[in-house]
C-alpha cells in the first residue's frame, strides 16, 4: 500500500532530523496510528509544558491529511475544547501530499497567538500547569 510506504518514510526522516521540540512514533505496531509529544515554546505561556497528541493516518494519506488532536489539554485559540486542532495545514482543501508528518508537528509547534493578551497568556499559563507539567 503506497500510503504505508510514505509513512515509513517520514518515519524516518522524523528520527533523522531528530527535532528538540517534538518527538512521535507509531503505537505499537499500527503504522496509521502515532503519539506524539511537543514540548511548549521557550517564552511561552506554554513554556515547559510536555503536550500529548494523538496522529492517525488515513489510507489514502499523504492525498489527505493526518488527523492531529491534543490529548493533553490546552488553552490556545486553534484547539478547542476536544483537542481538535484548526490549522489550515491540516484542512483537506489545504493539505499538501509533500506536508510531511515532521512539517505538521513543526508548524503545530509554531502555533502562536499573534495578539498579547494578558488574559490568555494567564489562562494559557495556568492550564500549561495543571495539565502539560509532570505529565
Amino acid at each position: 500500500m503506497y500510503s504505508a510506504k510514505v509513512i515509513s518514510l517520514q518515519l524516518k526522516e522524523v528520527e533523522r532530523k531528530n527535532s528538540p521540540c517534538f518527538s512521535t512514533g507509531p503505537v505499537g505496531e499500527d503504522l496509521y496510528h502515532w503519539e506524539a509529544i511537543i514540548t511548549g515554546p521557550k517564552g511561552s505561556p506554554y513554556e515547559n509544558g510536555v503536550f500529548k497528541l494523538d496522529i492517525h493516518f488515513p489510507l489514502d494519506y499523504p492525498f489527505a491529511p493526518p488527523r492531529v488532536m491534543f490529548k493533553t489539554k490546552v488553552y490556545h485559540p486553534h484547539v478547542n475544547t476536544y483537542g481538535n486542532i484548526f490549522l489550515k495545514m491540516l484542512n483537506p482543501t489545504h493539505f499538501r501530499t509533500n506536508n510531511s508528518i515532521n512539517d505538521v508537528l513543526t508548524e503545530i509547534h509554531q502555533m502562536i497567538y499573534v495578539e498579547d493578551r494578558a488574559a490568555f497568556e494567564t489562562t494559557a499559563l495556568a492550564w500549561t500547569v495543571e495539565h502539560a507539567r509532570g505529565a
